[in-house]
């Protein structure tokens, strides 16, 4: 991301949906997102991040709040947001005859462009999705992944200023999954503004400019992987076998069925405890805390 571009494209204040029976699935979120960035919101499923895209994209109203995408109001002007965004619904289907050509093509022939610049278009998305050789094959014989691909491949088409894609790479294999990472940062390289929801770590850390974690409906933290994990007191955590430790001498430890994740400040703790560790026969690994440990710790309170 262009790191001296700070003009903000999305605006939400104090978002809040209750569905009936009382249901809260957003609990009054505020955020900017800033155009030109990868932004993801990361978090468990019903933690209301496909609440929030639906809110942004005018399919559904909130019960409080309100949201500007380049500053058209989502409820005041909702055709004048809908003309600048796309987006990849979670259980988006791809129709059973509608060719990958098909979607990219007339999803930018819908969109207002003409001709040539639809063919243009459409040819760069496929090509980004690695879609080009199946462009002609009906969606009804592909797999569950290539449909997925084709669905990003028009949105991707359609040069909209903000993209939106919800769980954009579940189903893809990791293959897959890396071409959609580049297509998207390749996007908000020429200025789009990407947001994506994902409950995959690896995913939100390989792709985003910045990420919210979001859990039950609220906005827990806003920032960079690295101001993320910044908030977690730990900077090492070092995988040992449950019964070769004495769990009395570390202060923060995760258990993972018979192995512990121990938690420790420095490296030379990490590096003294795999010494002792490897000097007994046992194998044991050291890593920098993971966005994931600061997730659990942020998310869910103390890891337990």
């Amino acid at each position: 991301m262009n790191q001296h571009n700070s003009e903000v494209a999305i605006v939400a204040k104090g978002l809040s949906k209750t569905y009936e029976k009382k249901v809260e699935a957003l609990k009054g979120m505020s955020l900017e997102i800033r155009k030109g960035e990868v932004f993801t919101l990361l978090g468990p499923n019903g933690a209301g991040k496909t609440t929030f895209l639906r809110i942004l994209c005018t399919q559904l109203m909130p019960t409080a709040g309100g949201a500007t995408i380049l500053g058209n109001d989502v409820l005041k002007n909702p055709e004048a947001v809908r003309e600048t965004i796309a987006m990849v619904p979670q259980d988006a289907m791809a129709y059973a005859n509608f060719t990958p050509w098909d979607y990219a093509y007339y999803f930018c022939l819908l969109r207002g462009m003409d001709k040539a610049t639809s063919k243009k278009k459409a040819e760069e998305a496929l090509k980004a999705m690695l879609m080009w050789e199946m462009k002609d094959k009906p969606c009804q014989s592909m797999s569950g992944g290539e449909k997925r691909r084709a669905l990003i491949a028009a949105t991707l088409a359609s040069d909209a200023q903000v993209m939106m894609l919800d769980e954009p790479t579940s189903g893809l294999d990791a293959i897959g999954r890396r071409n959609v990472w580049s297509a998207l940062r390749e996007r908000a390289a020429q200025g789009k503004t990407i947001i994506l929801t994902t409950h995959m770590m690896d995913e939100a850390e390989m792709v985003s400019d910045r990420l919210a974690i979001i859990n039950k409906g609220e906005l827990v933290t806003v920032g960079t992987t690295a101001e993320i994990k910044k908030k977690v007191p730990f900077k090492y955590r070092v995988i040992v076998p449950e019964d070769e430790i004495d769990k009395s001498q570390f202060s923060e430890i995760t258990k993972i069925g018979d192995r512990l994740v121990i938690y420790l400040k420095t490296d030379e703790e990490a590096i003294r405890l795999v010494g002792n560790m490897l000097r007994k026969g046992v194998q044991a690994e050291a890593a920098p805390v993971t966005l994931e440990d600061a997730f659990v710790r942020l998310a869910g309170g103390e890891l337990a």
